[in-house]
């Protein structure tokens, strides 16, 4: 029985100094360096423009050389959650069609006839007296001659999130003018962008 024990004592010797000589003698191989994974991860900002009330306008009795005051607002709520690099947001009122912001049948009305104001406080370029809708588009939003900008919201660091809501007075200037009789329809849109 010793006898046994010393001879399996001697091979497992033998075997471990035969297979440290060979990897001894073998060249060391070593794996390429590849390029590392990399992860990343981004979030999609967002913003988004709602009318609260006044999406439709309506005036009764349109009188001919003067100012006809739409009789409620249109009440803006911009919301917005985005990076504090994205400088500003702003919002846009135009008309599709400058020539023809609001037709019937073939007489049209152009957008500079209409006019827009914001009358709510400390809102960051605003028109706070009425002006026509004449300006052009910004960041691809708007048209040419038929928009007007509205506000601009600053997005920095402590209002990288948040929402305001402005008041949009609208009036049709008729001042030295006369419209045909018909019943005028247009569409006004209101869109936002970042800067």
């Amino acid at each position: 029985m010793v006898m046994w024990l010393l001879r399996s004592c001697v091979v497992a010797c033998v075997g471990s100094a035969l297979f440290t000589r060979v990897t001894t003698a073998q060249a060391s191989v070593q794996s390429t360096v590849s390029a590392l994974p990399t992860a990343s991860a981004a979030l999609a900002g967002s913003i988004a423009v709602s009318i609260g009330s006044g999406a439709v306008q309506s005036l009764g009795n349109v009188t001919d050389n003067t100012t006809n005051t739409f009789p409620s607002s249109v009440s803006i709520t911009l919301t917005w959650d985005l990076h504090p690099s994205t400088g500003a947001v702003q919002v846009m009122g135009y008309f599709a069609d400058p020539a023809a912001a609001m037709t019937s049948g073939p007489v049209s009305i152009p957008s500079s006839w209409l006019k827009g104001r914001v009358l709510t406080a400390d809102v960051s370029g605003a028109p706070t007296t009425y002006t026509a809708f004449t300006q052009n588009g910004v960041g691809g939003v708007g048209t040419a001659g038929g928009s007007l900008s509205l506000f601009s919201q600053p997005i920095l660091g402590y209002s990288k999130s948040g929402s305001r809501t402005v008041d949009l007075q609208l009036q049709l200037d008729l001042t030295g003018r006369s419209l045909s009789a018909g019943t005028y329809s247009g569409t006004l849109n209101i869109r936002a962008v970042t800067q």
